[in-house]
């Protein structure tokens, strides 16, 4: 979208690339195509999401993680980090 000047009930109203307008705003009326909606807009600019399957297909290897932490108090939560000054 560029940025245009329209009359709306006699006075100039400036709208910029990227304002959101409402369907019923008096700007819209005989301009609808200068306006593409927010959903498409989205869209666009999503990138494209791609889905990793939790099993690898036959002869395919399989991506391992490594081990998780674990605190040094044995008592198998991972550690935190804590703030100065702070105590156990």
């Amino acid at each position: 979208m560029h940025p245009f000047t329209a009359y709306v009930d006699g006075m100039p109203r400036v709208v910029r690339a990227g304002d959101l307008v409402e369907d019923s705003d008096p700007v819209m009326r005989g301009r609808t195509h200068l306006f593409e909606s927010v959903d498409d807009h989205v869209a666009q600019q999503r990138p494209r999401a791609t889905v990793e399957t939790a099993t690898a297909d036959p002869g395919e290897p399989r991506a391992l993680t490594g081990p998780t932490a674990v605190s040094k108090d044995g008592d198998g939560k991972p550690p935190t980090r804590r703030g100065r000054g702070s105590s156990k």
